[in-house]
């Protein structure tokens, strides 16, 4: 189930306005978002870590942003962003799993392209939050199977 706790009409990305602030490292990955950057020619190693703590992996990070963040503040991966990036202007703020997945989704503060672009797609943003959960506890599943390594040689 998703949770969208604040509505948005319209957006769209304005990351020159904002030195593109939601370009963070440290945002999570599945493991269809993993094949998908791979696939590009990017080695595992470049570009993620594996976050002890909470058992997911995390897009790297260079000089305090995501490690796609081009010289232009652009994505560089823009067509193969990860699901995470997917949902803006939304971020998570909660997730929970129990007998039904749940998410929480609330907008990016001070987003200079709220307001702004094409009409939000919520059923497509529901689609997303919807695919990261069913990745996620697939990947925890796999992690408690086959550990950190055993992820990666099944890619």
């Amino acid at each position: 189930m998703i949770h969208i706790l604040e509505n948005i009409d319209k957006w769209t990305c304005e990351y020159k306005k904002c030195g593109a602030r939601c370009c963070t490292p440290g945002i999570q990955l599945t493991i269809a978002d993993i094949k998908r950057i791979s696939l590009l020619g990017h080695s595992f190693d470049d570009f993620m870590e594996f976050d002890e703590t909470d058992k997911v992996f995390r897009i790297k990070g260079v000089d305090g942003s995501c490690y796609f963040r081009g010289k232009k503040l652009e994505c560089t991966i823009r067509d193969n962003e990860p699901i995470v990036c997917r949902l803006l202007p939304f971020k998570i703020t909660e997730v929970s799993y129990s007998d039904e997945p749940i998410m929480s989704l609330k907008p990016v503060v001070d987003c200079p392209g709220e307001g702004h672009g094409k009409k939000i797609d919520k059923k497509k943003i529901e689609a997303d939050a919807s695919l990261f959960l069913h990745e996620n506890q697939k990947f925890i599943r796999d992690i408690k199977k086959k550990g950190k390594k055993g992820v990666l040689e099944a890619l």
